[in-house]
């Protein structure tokens, strides 16, 4: 009943779904919005799938859909649209595929996309015609001349985007001709060399862009040691993320290089020594103690307990022996009551027996027949007693045999926790722990100087000397002395390890170089930032090759090229 109830409940529910869904169809048929009442009559159909007026009101919907995509694919198409055209004539074939004049549209639109794709490519315009190839092949992915027209399109940007490239190469404009290059690549992946032509290029503008740090000696320092691990260090370098190419040398950059030449003096060092004492303890062993064993009074706590369980097994065991005699003697009586039932039976079957041998009719015989129905009856209720009684005895037995196996486990748990509790000493002996102070002297040395950079940057007409900057290092040590008999830790003392000149100066210079390379790092973004305002400065004046140019200096420089096709 209740399964009736939700079936009718839902079959009324779809129902109203489904006039409504066909009322606000009609509403927007009347209103002649095609788009808004097919979709209210496919709702409807999915509703009802069988219901005849539904479908033939969708039917009738898709129709002026499709109609109305004609009128304005044959609009867009007069006024050049061709690929809002294409994609109207699509629809209209789609709403209603057996609309000749909907696939008239879309053969005429498809016609004008491929003429103005052939007209662009002819003349030059490779990207409009790229975008008419791919939005026919949009519009029909299966379409195969429109990817053949495509594949002519990319071929023909390849091959004018690598005469481009060749072109600048030898007017020496290698970033025009390296952007030219990755065009090639852009358009198709591994088209002739040009993907070798655009490394090797990309190889030479990164010489070319070089940012050299030029390393010139101090006349005169008073810190020689510091400023000759600076220069060393600084040689080394061979810049890193934030400048990229950073080439330091100590000889005359290449002509017109880019760059900053620096000269580094130090001031004498300053040291300093401070010692402080603090007193430490620490915990040794001066002794030892006899003190009652706790394994001991454990061993004894389990020989009491296991003797406890001992005992109380044994007591299960009797109970259990005591049980079984009882289960015996029932099953002696009930042999007994057997033994007679079977001897009645016998006797009552002799008895009819004789009746029937002096009686010739069954019914004379009735009483002495059924008194031998009653013993064979009787004699089955003693065999079944009998045999119950058999089994109770089985199981106590079974039962007292358990009993008697747990006496013995309990026991021989007992004999090992007796000899556990013998091998176990009564008293032990415990480390003392004694205290013991002692001093440790805390040494702390430092030592400072001052930078004074000296830059000048390639190109321009005066050096600057940059304000002087304090650098500093400390190095902390503890010394105590030996002290034998007390703690491990001071057994052998602790030496006074002072750090050395060497060690001072290379703290130094270290911190030295940190400095002055987060200073180049300044100077180099200026660098990479001129090429950037020349790329903006560049483009507003309309001059896009040498906007182009230093648009990829710029990204060499600083953020690097971004990956092509983006």
């Amino acid at each position: 009943m209740f399964l009736a109830v939700t079936l009718a409940l839902s079959a009324a529910g779809c129902g109203r779904a489904y006039k409504h869904a066909m009322q606000r169809g009609d509403t927007f048929a009347r209103a002649g919005d095609w788009d808004a009442a097919a979709a209210e009559y496919e709702r409807a159909v999915r509703i009802e799938p069988d219901e005849v007026e539904a479908q033939r009101r969708l039917a009738g919907a898709r129709r002026k859909q499709s109609e109305a995509r004609t009128a304005e694919s044959r609009e867009a198409l007069s006024r050049g649209e061709l690929e809002k055209a294409l994609f109207f004539a699509r629809d209209a074939v789609a709403f209603e595929p057996v609309n000749q004049e909907a696939r008239r549209a879309y053969v005429e639109a498809r016609a004008a996309v491929f003429k103005r794709a052939e007209e662009l490519l002819a003349s030059g315009h490779d990207d409009a015609a790229l975008a008419l190839a791919r939005a026919a092949r949009r519009c029909d992915p299966n379409d195969r001349d429109a990817a053949a027209l495509e594949g002519r399109v990319l071929d023909r940007m390849a091959t004018r985007a690598y005469d481009r490239a060749v072109k600048y190469a030898a007017e020496g404009k290698r970033g025009n001709a390296l952007l030219a290059f990755r065009d090639v690549e852009a358009a198709r992946p591994g088209f002739r060399d040009a993907k070798q032509r655009a490394e090797d290029i990309r190889r030479a503008l990164e010489d070319e862009l070089r940012f050299f740090l030029v390393i010139e000696k101090p006349a005169d320092t008073k810190a020689s040691g510091v400023s000759a691990l600076v220069e060393a260090e600084l040689l080394r370098w061979k810049g890193d993320s934030r400048a990229r190419l950073v080439a330091a040398t100590d000889h005359e950059p290449p002509p017109n290089a880019a760059g900053v030449r620096i000269q580094a003096a130090f001031d004498t060092i300053a040291r300093g020594h401070d010692v402080a004492t603090q007193a430490r303890t620490c915990d040794y062993v001066c002794g030892t103690d006899r003190l009652p064993n706790p394994a001991y009074d454990a061993a004894s706590r389990e020989v009491d307990e296991a003797e406890r369980r001992a005992r109380a097994a044994e007591g299960n065991a009797r109970r259990a022996k005591k049980i079984v005699e009882d289960a015996r003697r029932a099953l002696t009586v009930a042999t007994n009551f057997h033994d007679r039932a079977k001897a009645d039976e016998k006797r009552k079957d002799r008895e009819l027996d004789q009746c029937r041998a002096t009686h010739k009719l069954p019914s004379e015989c009735k009483a002495e027949d059924d008194r031998l129905e009653d013993a064979r009856r009787a004699r089955r209720d003693a065999e079944n007693r009998e045999d119950e009684a058999k089994r109770e005895v089985e199981r106590k037995e079974q039962e007292h045999g358990d009993a008697q196996q747990k006496v013995s486990d309990e026991r021989d748990a007992w004999e090992r926790a007796v000899a556990v509790l013998r091998r176990t000493p009564t008293t032990v002996l415990v480390d003392r722990i004694c205290t013991h102070n002692y001093g440790v002297e805390l040494h702390t040395w430092t030592a400072a100087t001052s930078l004074a950079l000296r830059a000048h940057v390639l190109g321009d007409a005066n050096p600057v000397t940059l304000p002087a900057d304090p650098i500093t290092t400390r190095a902390t040590d503890e010394t105590f002395r030996a002290e034998s008999g007390r703690c491990v830790e001071v057994a052998a003392g602790d030496p006074l390890r002072p750090p050395s000149d060497g060690d001072i100066e290379a703290a130094l210079a270290a911190r030295a170089v940190e400095k002055i390379r987060g200073q180049v790092f300044v100077w180099y973004a200026g660098y990479v930032q001129s090429y950037a305002d020349d790329h903006a400065r560049e483009k507003a004046a309309g001059r896009i090759e040498e906007a182009n140019e230093a648009w990829v200096r710029h990204q060499i420089t600083g953020p690097g090229l971004p990956p092509i096709g983006r």
